[in-house]
């Protein structure tokens, strides 16, 4: 049965001005295990920056006082942008009113235009799920304390009008309580509110999945030992002993930083591989969305005409749809390469142009996927496994001739309009020469390598329509997929040939900038076809 996966991590968020109608909904949802951050909205309670990512958020729509609809929702934009981050990604935002509120409309039309739109804007009223009470328990406190405190100091007539004055003024002392199964219902309301929003609810899932396999991590490793006077010395033991599987022979030299940051390198290892077996038996990650098996559907609405283009497995065919209807009716091309043929069906010269655009965008989909599977933008060593570093390559014959090493001296690279002339220097702009450190990571931790020196693979970086004017041969790594980069697509080619070492440079601010770094599954790939060369890939074990 399909229900709604509530964010088990820490990520939703609770906007709410009167702590005593903020405090059922945070006691119901930490009965269920679902953590909460709770803001009034006052700026002095704030962080002055984002500090957490934020997948669900409940806002108070009767924060502010009267004011015009446009100033009050600008009012919460400003909150929401202190609780929000930029990268924070996609959210579910909830109007949560007491009455229908004028401003919401306003609301919903200005979060939605923002620099840090949610998925989806959903209005819950509150008396749906919580029933409103008159909370005395503070006024008999009170009451109670003054008895026990002034009956020997007053008489009892100033006391009976001191109580009398306390029992009016709590009298307006409204809360709140939950109607029985009251987080059920907003759960299923979310679930029917979210139909065709199911890939939210994987990724709710899959969060909240790798926050419980973490914590199953850290409970095996933590109950390694028993829980008594040396629990903390034999913990920190293995933490050493996980650290020299990293750095071998160099760990009585390394810093606490430094061993901390291999023995959870050792620990991340573990964590991919827990995550990789998993059956997800009896686990609501599978029941959360549902995808269509047979078509694959992109699309995008331009003009106020929404464009589909269906690719579909069985018949392995592309199709364009305006609105809704195919253009024309038959067979569409099946043929990848044949897919701008779509375009030819525009009624007119600028629906073409339109076409031939939303079909670029499609088809920058795949390289961008490949991109974020294959390649990690954010390094923190220079000079680790994998990284990639631009090779600068000055004048035009050179860079020529480097070509050269790669492709075919008869083809298009070296030739054209048929004529033995070669590309002119702006046309081989995009043509990037680049150099990969493929000291295998275990080499590097362990300095099994020349402190001094690190070893290179070269490669280059070119548009796809060159790929099959590439020399044959078994020096060259072909494997890698069309990436995406920098708004660029590129074909990655390593030629095992060129393979070499090079001298670190002392000072730190010449040292090389790293690009990007292929990641592990990739490079273990690479080491393993360059060992037949001059390397080995090298293994990580606790002795």
């Amino acid at each position: 049965m399909k229900k709604y996966q509530l964010p088990l991590d820490g990520s939703v968020v609770i906007l709410e001005d009167k702590v005593g109608e903020a405090l059922p909904l945070i006691k119901l949802l930490s009965k269920k295990g679902i953590a909460t951050t709770y803001y009034t909205g006052a700026d002095i309670e704030l962080p002055e920056k984002p500090v957490q990512k934020i997948r669900l958020a409940f806002i108070d729509i009767q924060l502010f006082g009267p004011s015009d609809a446009h100033s009050y929702a600008q009012n919460i934009l400003r909150i929401l942008d202190r609780i929000i981050p930029v990268n924070n990604g996609p959210y579910i935002l909830i109007v949560w009113s007491k009455t229908d509120d004028i401003n919401a409309e306003t609301l919903e039309r200005e979060i939605m235009a923002w620099t840090k739109p949610p998925a989806i804007v959903l209005g819950l009223s509150k008396s749906s799920y919580f029933k409103r009470f008159v909370d005395l328990s503070r006024r008999d406190n009170l009451i109670e304390k003054l008895d026990n405190s002034l009956k020997t100091r007053f008489s009892k007539e100033d006391l009976d009008v001191v109580k009398n004055a306390i029992n009016g003024f709590y009298q307006t002392d409204i809360a709140l309580a939950p109607k029985k199964d009251a987080l059920k219902k907003i759960s299923n309301e979310l679930l029917s509110m979210l139909q065709g929003l199911d890939v939210l609810q994987l990724f709710a899932a899959w969060e909240s999945f790798i926050n419980k396999t973490s914590g199953e991590i850290v409970e095996s490793f933590s109950s390694l030992h028993p829980s008594d006077a040396y629990w903390q010395s034999n913990l920190k033991s293995t933490i050493y002993r996980m650290a020299h599987t990293q750095l071998g022979k160099r760990l009585g030299s390394a810093a606490d930083e430094e061993l901390i940051r291999n023995a959870l390198k050792t620990l991340n290892h573990i964590f991919l591989g827990a995550i990789e077996n998993t059956t997800y038996k009896n686990n609501d990650f599978f029941r959360t969305i549902t995808i269509g098996k047979n078509i694959s559907s992109f699309s995008r609405k331009v003009n106020g005409k929404k464009y589909d283009i269906k690719w579909s497995v069985k018949s392995g065919d592309y199709q364009l749809y305006v609105d809704g209807k195919v253009l024309p009716t038959g067979a569409g091309p099946k043929k990848k390469n044949k897919i701008y043929d779509l375009s030819k069906r525009g009624t007119n010269n600028s629906e073409k142009d339109t076409i031939r655009q939303i079909i670029d965008d499609y088809l920058s989909i795949e390289p961008e996927i490949n991109a974020k599977l294959f390649i990690d933008f954010n390094i923190s060593a220079k000079e680790c496994s994998g990284a990639v570093y631009k090779k600068s390559v000055h004048g035009f014959k050179r860079k020529i001739s480097l070509l050269g090493n790669y492709f075919n001296v008869d083809s298009k690279i070296f030739r054209k309009n048929g004529n033995q002339a070669p590309f002119k220097k702006d046309e081989l702009k995009n043509f990037v020469f680049i150099e990969m450190n493929v000291i295998p990571s275990c080499d590097n931790a362990q300095a099994k390598w020349l402190k001094s020196k690190m070893r290179l693979l070269p490669g280059i970086m070119f548009p796809k329509e060159y790929f099959n004017d590439l020399k044959e041969g078994d020096s060259f790594y072909k494997t890698m997929p069309l990436l995406k980069i920098d708004n660029q697509c590129y074909q990655c080619v390593f030629d095992f040939r060129l393979l070499k070492s090079e001298d670190i440079p002392r000072s730190i601010s010449k040292r090389r900038k790293t690009w990007f770094k292929i990641r592990n599954e990739v490079l273990a790939d690479i080491l393993s076809r360059l060992s037949s060369h001059a390397s080995r890939v090298g293994v990580a074990l606790v002795e």
